[in-house]
């Protein structure tokens, strides 16, 4: 195994997830290049991944608004940059025909690895069964497996996210404007949902009113300054409503920073808190603890991965119809969302509670 091109054109979470089996490909496999197919959102990440060396991103957005023709080149010229690099082996994390297709017609790419999902395998030339989707085991587990079909053994399976000192100094003066300053203590909040769901992210949330709610209930058990809330643009008006309702001090910063830098505030954290997302993730590589609520889908699978005391993945235990996310679908006709609607802040809290989470918070705060 030489030169290898990995195709993820998922958002935050995949992409992480991803991360072990790329520093397998180049510890363990000892390939001499490792570059990546990404969509746009995800390159950020990457840029600063030792186990990536060149990066090629396929905005599908743009791409839709270009119009057929410019499409058709812009294309068209990354298959030629592509073939130009002979790689010798394709992973496809994409679940989909096209990126194995073009890896064997196009780009010449004999070995081509990835996930056989309702009969779309039909270009891999080695294929990991997926009959109905990631289902009894973390999605992590799942690329595990997969690395054995090029025969990688991927030892370690947290996954990566590499910051760099600039991204530090960054952080450390947008919170300095926010006079959240050094040794204030504070907590991150991810009210939204992830960009992947677009307009049904409201299916994954649990409300602001809970999560002000909750937070208040913490303030009095651990030591907690103010509140950062993190995440896109479209979850801005989210975080502004959890604000609203706190009598901590807090600063909204969803929209106004990107990914690597809302990273390195994350870091500064006493814990985050939040809803299924990517953001999640991005703790868990960061060693964040975390507190994360998981409603239509399955936190076994799609959770903060590996699990341990620092990091609690809660959902309701009490409904037959949760998990409802199967096979890459969701009950979008439920109306009543009670997995997340009906998950109140009392219940959570005990929850919080029994775990241990904040004792454990303040024997790290007060060493």
């Amino acid at each position: 195994m030489k030169r290898v091109l990995v195709a993820q054109p998922f958002g935050i979470g995949d992409a992480l997830f991803v991360t072990p089996l790329l520093r397998a490909l180049k510890e363990e496999a000892r390939a001499e290049r490792v570059d990546m197919v990404l969509g746009s959102r995800t390159r950020e990440i990457f840029e600063t991944n030792p186990f990536v060396d060149r990066i090629f991103t396929v905005d599908m957005d743009r791409l839709r608004e270009r119009g057929r023709i410019e499409s058709f080149f812009e294309i068209a010229g990354l298959l030629l940059q592509l073939r130009k690099q002979k790689y010798d082996v394709f992973i496809d994390c994409s679940l989909s025909r096209r990126y194995a297709l073009f890896a064997g017609l196009f780009l010449g790419i004999s070995r081509r690895i990835g996930f056989n999902y309702k009969r779309r395998g039909a270009f891999l030339t080695r294929s990991l069964s997926l009959p109905e989707g990631y289902q009894g085991k973390h999605v992590i587990e799942y690329y595990s497996e997969m690395g054995k079909l090029a025969d990688v053994r991927v030892k370690t399976e947290k996954p990566d996210f590499f910051l760099t000192a600039e991204d530090e100094r960054i952080a450390g003066a947008l919170l300095a404007g926010g006079n959240f300053f050094e040794g204030f203590s504070f907590i991150a909040v991810a009210p939204g949902g992830g960009e992947s769901w677009g307009r049904d992210a409201h299916f994954k949330r649990w409300s602001p009113e809970f999560f002000a709610e909750l937070i208040e209930k913490l303030a009095h058990e651990t030591e907690m300054d103010g509140v950062v809330v993190l995440g896109s643009r479209n979850e801005f008006n989210l975080g502004e409503q959890v604000l609203a309702r706190l009598k901590k001090p807090g600063f909204n910063l969803c929209g106004l920073v990107p990914v690597r830098q809302s990273a390195a505030i994350l870091k500064k954290a006493r814990f985050l808190l939040a809803n299924d997302s990517g953001m999640v993730h991005m703790a868990r590589a960061l060693e964040v603890p975390t507190i994360a609520f998981y409603g239509p889908v399955d936190e076994k699978v799609y959770g903060p991965y590996p699990l341990g005391p620092n990091y609690l993945a809660l959902g309701r235990t009490d409904l037959e119809c949760r998990p409802c996310y199967r096979s890459f679908r969701y009950n979008a006709s439920c109306a009543g969302r009670e997995c997340l609607t009906r998950f109140y802040p009392d219940e959570v809290f005990q929850r919080i509670i029994s775990s241990g989470f904040l004792k454990q918070r303040k024997t790290a705060a007060n060493p």
